[in-house]
């Protein structure tokens, strides 16, 4: 028996808002491998606040996690989880309030910096969303909007959210080797100026030529630990993530929003900039001065051939799921780059790829063991399941993934190890004194596992496979799984910090 494990990266903000039985569809691999609550609002990319003016973008910017029949009818952070109450939720749920539609709200969808108003309104957001129940704020450095934030914006909303006792998430600005070692500066930067807890989502090194950085990474974070930086950090146990399409393309061709790039993507000279920069560009440190500067160039690191579309929503495209850009490419008859922007035009840039070649690849995971080994690194699934293409195999398999493979095969870790970077550790960062231990007074969130056959199922073809040996799960001590069958029900609780 062991503590419910407590997902610190999940992007299912949306499937929680679905009825009860759409969630136990979208979510019962997540169930099934002992996960009994997650935390929502990550990487800057969330799905609230909204206005009027900013649904659109907000919508267009969650497409790649956004399952069917969402309802959109929230405004502010309290009606978003108020919604999940009325829902009712299948395990506990806490949420970020994400920088991305926290911006939108302040000044729009274009690049550049906030002026003294914007900024304000930004903090006055961010403010608000802590009092309402947030657990702090997410930056995603890499997407649009987030990706036109330079340093002091950055600071300005992370002592907003510190001021409530928040902390601050960031997916980093880069993890190639170009500005890998600048974006891990940044955050410790962050968290010395504002003074604030910071935590760094997902550590990876993108592209081979950034793995031997994997030490420089952790040995920084260790030393701004000692300076007395409250610096926290997790890890996703594969060597290959998720994420949306949008990321591939220079962050210039994305200012003002997704219609924006759309119609650049459609103009044959504003195309012709972005493919030759795809091809040719490195990115340089700082990437916000200048002209809408890459902070990391994925394709040129990782290749096409190692980037795979993992879903889209028209039928007219969905033979190409699973298949790499440069397949795609040679089915249509077309350079992987025009392929690719051919087929945003006809998905209206909604698209999710997997990206193979990070902390590792196919042949070899070694820079991702010093990951997994760091005491300071919770285990993460950064895993979706919207019910279309082929989900991450983290959605079904992450935490039974470390487990089996990680301590029981590769002895890379102890057990008692393993567990406590899937519960303790993680309620600790989150302030959850009564949950991710065993004890008295503590809520009954437990899974019981065997860890001679414990074991994730699911891969990148066949993402959709229970984990094996894991034969109970409670959630608030009702009995989610029992059996190994699963009994669906609203047992979870939606989390609000200080409440």
């Amino acid at each position: 028996m062991a503590p419910g494990f407590i997902d610190l990266h999940s992007h299912s903000d949306l499937c929680f808002t679905l009825p009860l039985h759409d969630q136990a569809r979208l979510l019962e691999g997540r169930v099934r491998q002992g996960i009994t609550t997650e935390l929502l609002g990550n990487c800057g990319i969330g799905c609230v606040p909204l206005s009027a003016t900013t649904k659109s973008d907000v919508e267009r910017v969650c497409g790649f996690i956004t399952p069917e029949e969402v309802s959109w009818s929230w405004q502010t952070f309290a009606s978003y989880l108020g919604h999940l109450e009325t829902q009712g939720v299948l395990v506990n749920v806490a949420s970020l309030v994400a920088h991305g539609p926290l911006r939108l709200m302040a000044m729009g969808a274009r690049s550049g910096r906030p002026d003294t108003d914007e900024q304000r309104a930004l903090d006055r957001l961010v403010s608000q969303a802590m009092e309402e129940g947030a657990y702090g704020v997410s930056f995603g450095l890499i997407y649009p909007p987030g990706q036109f934030a330079d340093t002091d914006e950055l600071v300005s909303v992370t002592r907003a959210a510190a001021a409530a006792s928040g902390f601050a998430a960031f997916h980093q600005r880069g993890s190639s080797r170009d500005t890998l070692a600048h974006a891990v500066d940044e955050l410790i930067e962050v968290g010395r100026r504002a003074r604030a807890a910071v935590h760094h989502s997902h550590v990876e090194t993108v592209g081979s030529r950034a793995w031997s950085g994997t030490p420089d990474i952790l040995a920084a974070e260790e030393r701004a630990v000692r300076d007395g930086i409250e610096m926290t950090a997790d890890v996703i146990p594969y060597t290959a993530v998720c994420t949306t399409m949008l990321a591939l393309y220079p962050p210039w061709s994305l200012d003002g929003g997704v219609a924006a790039f759309l119609e650049r993507l459609r103009d044959p000279v504003l195309r012709a900039r972005m493919k030759r920069e795809v091809a040719e560009t490195s990115p340089v440190w700082p990437p916000w001065a200048g002209e809408g500067r890459f902070t990391m160039n994925i394709a040129r690191e990782c290749g096409w051939d190692h980037i795979r579309l993992a879903h889209v929503d028209g039928s007219g495209n969905k033979g190409y799921e699973h298949l790499t850009i440069a397949a795609i490419g040679r089915r249509r008859g077309q350079d992987p780059f025009d392929a690719l922007s051919d087929v945003l035009l006809e998905e209206s840039g909604v698209a999710t790829q997997l990206i193979f070649g990070v902390s590792g690849d196919e042949t070899s995971d070694d820079p991702l063991l010093p990951l997994l080994r760091s005491p300071r690194l919770a285990v993460v699934s950064d895993a979706w399941e919207i019910g279309k293409g082929f989900p991450h195999p983290g959605a079904y398999g992450a935490f039974p993934r470390v487990l089996g493979h990680y301590v029981r095969e590769r002895k890379l870790l102890g057990l008692e190890e393993a567990v406590r970077k899937m519960t303790s550790l993680p309620a600790d960062r989150l302030g959850l004194r009564d949950r991710g231990r065993v004890m008295a007074g503590c809520k009954a969130d437990l899974v019981l596992f065997d860890p001679l056959t414990v074991a994730d199922q699911s891969t990148f073809t066949e993402p959709r496979r229970f984990a094996a040996g894991i034969d109970e799960v409670l959630v608030n001590g009702r009995r989610v799984v029992a059996g190994r069958e699963f009994r669906p029900q609203a047992a979870g609780r939606v989390l609000r910090m200080g409440a």
